[in-house]
């Protein structure tokens, strides 16, 4: 088994045109960013745009560290085959870590980028409720709080991956899948707790005059289907192009992703509803004038498209069993997921920025195409050093034995 995977490492594969295609969109993304910046007026703009890219790509590496996680903690055997996949798009924690500069940049000149209000001594003077938060929002405690997160979750990352890599050189036998077991449990809690912080602050606190209670499981639920869904159509990818071979990852591997994307389209709804009528029921103006605006203008199509693309569509879809077991149809579904995860970020963020309507230029694209870029850049990398596979876990026969 591991000659055949050594075999399919070397093997050039689709990485040429991987490879290439990761550079158009790094290059491209670089710019128009760049034009973006140089536009007059335009680092506000920037600033929005930024973000929104840059959150689309924690959610998927954040995501996919919580899953290689929960596979150890629930002694899956069934998954073993597709997490190695996990573990390469959770490795590149450290770069999201240094992607963040940019948004530490706009905390940091608050004058200059105008993406977080309380930021601003002066609004935070004359705002009552604000100055209440201050406490919190204020920007030494924000940076040292992303300094944890980054702490935590880059220390997790290497350690998970690392050891995965060490069993495959033989370096680490059967006792380290125990330890990764272990050291699952407390990963668990602590991601809860980053994760909704890490939510709050660089995306809610966008509108720090909001309150929702709910609003850490929505970013949660929302990460998870968007992080299932990369490590799906990367799967589907890696098996298409036989680096995965269908007697690795069979029907029945992928209907187990399917049926978990199914799974959290519906617990994402979920939260969503539950956000949205337990806002409109109590109808208190600090809740409600943030879905209120999302409901106005422009901003309704913006909010409808949201319920059909992450739900509704997806949903029908992946009811029958035969869609959860098709390539084409995973495939398919997953890029109307990550769509969807853009979707709802935009929702989201871009509102504290075009107050009367969705825009979308090239300025906002930018970002998000050098992330996306630079993302299938390390993708490619790794798998040129790595297996696709995890080929030394001791449950790998096991798991390509598996059957429904």
């Amino acid at each position: 088994m591991e000659m055949e995977m050594e075999k399919r490492r070397s093997s050039p594969g689709g990485n040429s045109k991987l490879t290439a295609t990761a550079f158009a969109l790094l290059a491209v993304g670089i710019l128009l960013s760049a034009f973006t910046l140089r536009s007059e007026g335009s680092f506000s703009r920037f600033g929005f745009a930024y973000l929104w890219g840059f959150t689309f790509l924690w959610a998927i590496v954040l995501g996919s560290l919580f899953f290689v996680a929960l596979q150890h903690i629930t002694g899956a055997v069934w998954s073993v085959v597709v997490r190695r996949v996990a573990e390469i798009l959770a490795s590149p924690m450290w770069l999201v870590a240094v992607l963040f500069v940019p948004v530490l940049l706009a905390v940091l000149l608050p004058g200059v980028f105008s993406l977080y209000p309380w930021t601003d001594a002066k609004t935070v003077a004359a705002d009552s409720l604000l100055h209440g938060k201050d406490a919190y929002l204020n920007v030494s405690f924000f940076v040292l709080r992303a300094a944890v997160f980054f702490a935590l979750w880059i220390g997790f990352a290497r350690y998970f991956v690392g050891t995965s890599l060490r069993q495959d050189r033989g370096e680490a036998g059967a006792a380290a899948t125990l330890g990764m077991r272990k050291a699952s449990a407390p990963f668990i809690m602590i991601f809860a707790a980053t994760a909704t912080l890490a939510g709050i602050d660089w995306v809610m606190s966008l509108s720090p005059r909001w309150f929702s209670t709910i609003f850490g499981v929505y970013v949660f639920s929302g990460m998870v289907a968007t992080a299932l869904a990369a490590i799906t159509i990367t799967t589907v990818a890696l098996r298409s192009s036989g680096r995965l071979g269908k007697d690795v990852v069979t029907d029945e591997h992928l209907y187990n992703l399917g049926a978990l994307m199914f799974t959290f389209v519906c617990f994402w709804a979920y939260i969503a509803f539950s956000q949205y009528m337990l806002i409109w029921y109590a109808n208190i103006p600090e809740e409600s004038f943030y879905m209120v605006h999302r409901l106005e203008g422009g901003w309704l199509g913006v909010s409808v498209a949201l319920a059909l693309v992450r739900f509704a569509v997806p949903f029908l879809v992946l009811l029958s069993r035969r869609a959860k077991m098709s390539p084409r149809v995973l495939a398919a579904v997953s890029v109307l997921l990550l769509g969807g995860q853009l979707l709802d970020l935009y929702w989201l963020i871009m509102p504290e920025y075009h107050r009367t309507g969705p825009v979308l230029g090239w300025q906002e694209i930018g970002p998000t195409l050098l992330v996306v870029g630079l993302l299938m850049l390390y993708v490619t990398h790794f798998l040129r050093r790595h297996a696709p596979v995890a080929v030394g876990d001791p449950l790998l026969g096991e798991s390509r034995r598996f059957h429904l």
